[in-house]
């Protein structure tokens, strides 16, 4: 389910570039972020391949920091965040194969929900009765 929105998201934009003359069909990691709003800082970016697996590659994105793109707009250095397979190393790093032609937008609904889905729901305690108060209570009401 989270693999479609997230192909359904990226090809939005995608076909938005393409429209516009701005980039390919298959845009690259500078192309892709450069149609989004803030150029795509804040935003999830996953690889095509981790997509196509998501058994092996659950939850595995990463979440863009910073951009700097050089005069073409194509190219340049991308920095974010890794979440590899549910688990955010919380370290800023270089992106390596941001030129490449294979990221695609990850949906931030469809990414909430995957992160809801393996936490679950929010259980309650059921509240502590001992059963020596319930005792002492009957015997005093008697």
């Amino acid at each position: 389910m989270a693999g479609s929105a997230t192909s359904n998201a990226a090809r939005t934009v995608a076909r938005a570039l393409v429209e516009r003359g701005a980039t390919r069909a298959n845009p690259n990691l500078f192309e892709l972020s450069s149609a989004l709003e803030g150029r795509g800082i804040g935003r999830a970016f996953t690889k095509a391949g981790w997509r196509a697996h998501p058994m092996r590659y659950p939850e595995t994105y990463w979440r863009l920091t910073r951009i700097k793109t050089r005069a073409s707009g194509r190219s340049g250095e991308a920095y974010g965040v890794l979440t590899w397979k549910g688990r955010d190393r919380g370290v800023e790093e270089k992106i390596n194969g941001s030129m490449k032609r294979v990221w695609d937008v990850v949906a931030e609904a469809a990414a909430a929900g995957e992160r809801e889905r393996e936490r679950g729901p929010t259980l309650k305690a059921p509240p502590v009765v001992d059963a020596n108060e319930e005792e002492e209570e009957g015997k005093s009401e008697a």
